[in-house]
């Protein structure tokens, strides 16, 4: 009998994954050296969107922890609007369901996210309501099966991800040639005055013309 039982029912730490999925992290420092060089530099009007995000983002805050809702309103769409990702040639797609099977396994992962998909390979996820307070690498196990379950996870052509709370912003990286592989950034903040926002909008526009090479 097929039991089928949802991702974040089955997925709690990155064990699991390794257990299921015979998911690896790389051990080359070479595997995810997008984050770390080769970024677009920022128009002007790009740093001015930053700092106006910044702003909208400290004034939301003064009032506690985030929502998921007011991070996705306040933080996650005015960043990826200005990391181009609202226009072609870029598509969503939001929500998106999906389903893994494990190998040899009469357990199917079932999954139905409210999560921005980019081109079905750069995948954004915000941590869940009232976790602000929770470091957003516990959101990893979680946004690396969603991708794995994807199509495109299957194929030989490398993956990207985005983890935040609000507060901090983690970025990741997924390839499937042998065995699926992945790697992880540090953790980039948002919350402090010397804030990481240009960094990591940097990032997102390296990414994005990743994604679009490798279709």
């Amino acid at each position: 009998m097929v039991v089928s039982t949802g991702i974040t029912d089955a997925i709690h730490s990155l064990n699991d994954l390794s257990d299921r999925l015979n998911l690896r992290q790389a051990d080359s420092d070479n595997f995810f050296s997008e984050w770390e060089e080769n970024f677009p530099e920022l128009t002007e009007l790009e740093t001015a969107g930053v700092a106006k995000l910044k702003q909208r983002y400290d004034y939301q805050r003064m009032d506690g922890l985030l929502l998921e809702g007011t991070i996705q309103v306040a933080v996650v769409s005015p960043l990826l609007e200005l990391a181009g990702f609202l226009d072609a040639p870029y598509r969503m797609y939001s929500p998106y369901g999906i389903m893994l099977e494990l190998d040899d396994s009469e357990e199917i992962l079932r999954g139905f996210i409210d999560m921005l998909v980019i081109q079905q390979k750069l995948w954004i996820l915000v941590v869940e309501s009232k976790r602000t307070s929770i470091s957003v690498l516990a959101a990893i196990p979680q946004l690396l099966a969603y991708m794995l379950a994807s199509p495109n996870g299957q194929s030989a052509k490398p993956s990207y991800g985005l983890a935040t709370n609000g507060d901090e912003f983690v970025f990741l990286k997924l390839t499937h040639d042998d065995a699926p592989q992945y790697d992880v950034s540090r953790t980039f903040s948002l919350f402090p005055r010397q804030h990481e926002l240009r960094k990591v909008l940097q990032i997102l526009k390296r990414l994005g013309l990743a994604v679009l090479e490798a279709l």
